[in-house]
Order: C-alpha cells, then sequence, then structure tokens
C-alpha cells in the first residue's frame, strides 16, 4: 500500500445503509457497557468478590474494544464491510450469554472481553460505512443523529436493567443484550447491502497495515479530533463507572432508580446532538466545537465546586452535568466526522478504528481512575471529569485548530 492519505474528494454518492439499522448495530455494544450498572453490588455479592473488582469488567470491556478494532477495522477494508460485521455480531451474542453464565470474576471478565471484541465490530463498521457513502455537512449529521441514539442508550438502559436485577437477578441484563445482539444479527444480515466496492479494498499485510496506521498519527488533524472525542467521552465513562457507587453506595440511591439519575445525561447529550446535526449546513464544524468545549468545561467544573461545598447530592449534580452532555453533543459528532473526512474512503475502517481506540483507551484510563479512587462524595468523579474535558479541549486547540486553514 503506497497511497498517502489525504483529505477526501468526493468520488460520488453511494447506496446508504439504513439509518436505523446502522443505529441498532451501534447500540448494541453500547447496551452491554451500562445495562448491568444496578447489578454491581449483587453482582460482587453473588460471585464473592470486592466491588472494584466487580468495576473492572467496565474498564476490561473498552480496553479490549479499544484494541480489538486496531485488527477490526483494517479487516473491514480488506474484506468489507458485511462479512467482518455479521461475524462480530454473532461473537458479541455468544459472549454475552457466556456473561450471563459465569461462575466467577475471573469468568466474566473474560467473557466480557470476548463480548467488546465482538461488539466494537458494530461501532467501527457502522461509522466506515457512514465514511463510504457521507461526505461532509451530511457526515457529521449522521454522526450527530447516531450520536443522539448512543447518548439515550448508556443512561436509559440501566433503568432496564435495574428492573431486571429485582425481577430476575443480575444475569438477566446479560441475556437481555444476548437477545437484542442475535436480532441486529438477523436484521444485518437480511438488510445491510456491502458499501465498500472489491476495486477498493485494502491489503491486510502486516507491514502495510503497521505504515497506515503511522500515516495516521502523523496527521495532527485527524489526531486531535480523534483525542477530543476520546476525552469528551472519557468524561461520560468516568461519570458511568463512579455512579453505582457515588450515588447507592455514598448517597443512598436504590440500585433500581439509578438510571433515573443518569437519563438526563443522555437526553442533554441527544439534544446536543440533534442541535448539532440540524446546525450541520449552516454552522462550521469548528464554530461547535467551541461552544461544546465550553460546555463541557463549565458543567463538570460545576460538579467540583458543588462537592468541594457538600452541596453534591443526585438533584443538585443534575444541572451541571446535563449541560457538560449538551456540550459533549456539539463536540462528539463534529470531531468523529472531522477526523474521517481528513481521510480517504478506503481508509476509513483503519481510521474509524485508530478513532475508536483512542477513545476506549481514554475510557479505560478515566474508569481506572475512578475505580482506584476512595469514593467519599462526588468529588473524584468530578474531578476526573473535569481534568478529562480539559485535555479534551487543548487537543482541539493545539492540533486541530493550529493545524487547519
Amino acid at each position: 500500500m503506497t497511497a498517502t492519505l489525504h483529505p477526501a474528494t468526493n468520488p460520488g454518492p453511494r447506496a446508504a445503509a439504513p439509518m436505523p439499522l446502522l443505529v441498532a448495530m451501534m447500540v448494541s455494544s453500547q447496551v452491554a457497557i451500562t445495562i448491568f450498572l444496578p447489578s454491581l453490588p449483587a453482582m460482587a455479592s453473588s460471585l464473592g468478590t470486592s466491588q472494584a473488582a466487580v468495576q473492572a469488567i467496565i474498564p476490561a470491556y473498552l480496553a479490549a474494544f479499544g484494541l480489538a478494532q486496531l485488527v477490526v477495522g483494517p479487516l473491514a477494508d480488506a474484506f468489507g464491510r458485511r462479512r467482518p460485521l455479521l461475524i462480530g455480531l454473532v461473537l458479541f451474542t455468544v459472549a454475552s450469554i457466556a456473561c450471563a453464565a459465569a461462575p466467577n470474576i475471573t469468568f466474566l471478565i473474560i467473557a466480557r472481553i470476548f463480548q467488546a471484541i465482538g461488539g466494537c465490530a458494530s461501532i467501527v463498521i457502522a461509522r466506515a460505512i457512514i465514511r463510504d457513502t457521507t461526505e461532509g455537512a451530511a457526515s457529521t449529521r449522521a454522526m450527530a443523529y447516531l450520536g443522539m441514539a448512543l447518548g439515550i442508550t448508556p443512561a436509559a438502559v440501566p433503568l432496564i436493567g435495574g428492573q431486571l436485577e429485582i425481577a430476575f437477578g443480575w444475569q438477566a441484563s446479560f441475556l437481555a443484550t444476548a437477545a437484542f445482539g442475535a436480532a441486529v444479527t438477523v436484521a444485518t444480515f437480511t438488510n445491510l447491502r456491502e458499501t465498500l466496492p472489491p476495486t477498493e479494498r485494502r491489503t491486510t499485510k502486516v507491514g502495510d497495515l503497521l505504515r497506515t496506521y503511522g500515516r495516521l498519527v502523523r496527521m495532527p488533524v485527524f489526531v486531535g479530533y480523534g483525542l477530543s472525542v476520546g476525552f469528551t467521552g472519557g468524561a461520560f465513562q468516568a461519570y458511568i463507572a463512579g455512579a453505582a457507587v457515588a450515588y447507592i453506595v455514598v448517597m443512598g440511591v436504590p440500585p433500581e432508580s439509578l438510571g433515573l439519575y443518569i437519563i438526563s445525561v443522555a437526553v442533554a447529550y441527544t439534544v446536543g446532538n440533534f442541535a448539532s446535526g440540524r446546525l450541520s449546513y449552516r454552522v462550521h464544524r469548528h464554530t461547535m466545537m467551541w461552544i461544546g468545549n465550553a460546555l463541557t468545561i463549565g458543567g463538570t467544573a460545576t460538579t467540583v465546586v458543588l462537592a468541594l461545598a457538600g452541596l453534591a447530592t443526585p438533584i443538585t449534580l443534575i444541572i451541571p452535568l446535563t449541560i457538560y452532555s449538551a456540550g459533549s453533543g456539539f463536540v462528539v459528532p463534529n470531531a468523529l466526522a472531522g477526523g474521517l473526512n481528513s481521510v480517504e474512503p478506503p481508509y476509513a475502517g483503519a481510521a474509524a478504528a485508530l478513532g475508536g481506540f483512542a477513545q476506549m483507551g481514554c475510557g479505560v484510563l478515566t474508569t481506572l481512575v475512578v475505580a482506584v479512587l476512595i469514593q467519599t462524595s462526588f468529588l473524584q468523579v468530578g474531578a476526573v471529569m473535569t481534568a478529562s474535558v480539559a485535555i479534551a479541549f487543548l487537543c482541539f486547540v493545539m492540533l486541530v485548530v493550529r493545524n487547519s486553514r
């Protein structure tokens, strides 16, 4: 592979994949991240392990998800989008069943790793399909609308998980995830056409793959967009990782009510994505990212102030967390589209994979930091969130803005 990566030119329109199917594909892997959150205390008791050990299934999933993308993305560039996607969905479904059958924490963590490997195909390939079939503002709009679904999912599914926990036990959340994965697999098999022609597919040789990644990481704009997404999303992963302990253990929120305190965050993210999609043809991508970064930093910093003042409760945290989440809805879809549009369509799989790796890597970092901190209030979670979005802003300014015309 000797082609140079450079900003894409418009090769002409291609048949778009059904948007509801792309939404379902991306949502499936997100369900697996948070549906079991209300069950974390029960899982620790059932498996005879500590709360910290059970929390490790979150960064384990994110780490495996991020690393697997580096392989799945190039495979999708070499063999097309459809086959790798279907294989990933089947693996995701089977691994979800294995999670429900876990007899101990070690087995559960291993099953979660395989669940993540399968689940990453949905995110990476869905984004690559969007790059195959859209350009410019249309790409931003598609990412924004997908982001609406991704925003509501992590907060909505704990509500379902809480009810499943009460009725059937912690295993039910993983079985429900498996059922959803199976449904998406069938829908993909029957409705998704290939979007990457054989003539545009790329080699899978290790040397060429490493050279492709080498070129990508030397593109400051691409890297800046990727890290902006990663650390903005990393703040949310820190929130998800710390919410169960901060709300249930420290603040005394019932497990079945956890999702109610998270839902406003998801709704705000959805609203931000919707606004971003509507404005994509009229407002420059960078303008929306400036606005979004201001909101994310302001919102997360306010949670720290509330915690230091002893005023952090589930109710008082709603407003600043909502502000952060709305800002994320401006940052994430614009950065995702900007990163993918900075490379040619045949490299979209590798670009989506590397961007996803950065995103998950940041999520692993923030969740691990939260997991090792002793949570006596929301202060630790808020501090990690604030640091994460501040880094995202610096990456945007130093790498994207300074290197853009």
